[in-house]
């Protein structure tokens, strides 16, 4: 449970690493992400986008664009512009997510197919139907092959393709 201490004591320890060994130091990483998600947990979401854009910012600098820590930070920094409904902002961040873990670890990775399904999400609440369906669709079909069929994240799956077909049919 987020607590107005928690985030005080992790607020205390990230200005002191930053004011030590700068911005930029691997060190400020983990407790800017902690700080970050503390803030996302008790709805603060605009203190929590501007950490998470503070890390992503670093990490590209220090690791590069496709590290799986700044992919990482795009994919928390895109869950919170979802929860505050900026959608567009969102599928900005999961298409670049999902194109770089897609480049890192291949088409058939676990983390790969869960940004095409974050991805997805963004275009359903966006109003963008038919782009989520086909996504949707495409998890779907990937998971029914590597997972098969009966698989709990392949159920989870024809879920997500029978809702986006019954949104269609009701607009």
């Amino acid at each position: 449970m987020t607590t107005p201490k928690l985030i005080e004591d992790l607020l205390t320890r990230l200005l002191a690493l930053e004011s030590r060994f700068g911005d930029l130091d691997a060190r400020c990483f983990l407790p800017r992400h902690k700080l970050a998600h503390a803030y996302r947990a008790i709805g603060a979401l605009e203190q929590a986008i501007n950490l998470f854009l503070k890390n992503l910012d670093a990490k590209s600098q220090v690791l590069g664009e496709t590290h799986f820590e700044t992919i990482n930070s795009q994919s928390s920094l895109a869950n919170c512009y979802y929860a505050l409904g900026q959608y567009s902002m969102a599928i900005q961040l999961f298409s670049k997510t999902f194109n770089n873990r897609t480049k890192t670890l291949g088409s058939f990775h676990p983390d790969t197919l869960r940004s095409i399904g974050s991805l997805a999400n963004s275009y359903r609440a966006n109003g963008q139907l038919a782009e989520a369906k086909q996504l949707h669709t495409r998890v779907l079909n990937l998971r029914q092959l590597i997972l098969g069929a009966n698989h709990p994240r392949t159920i989870v799956s024809l879920k997500h393709v029978e809702n986006i077909l019954a949104s269609m049919e009701d607009s």
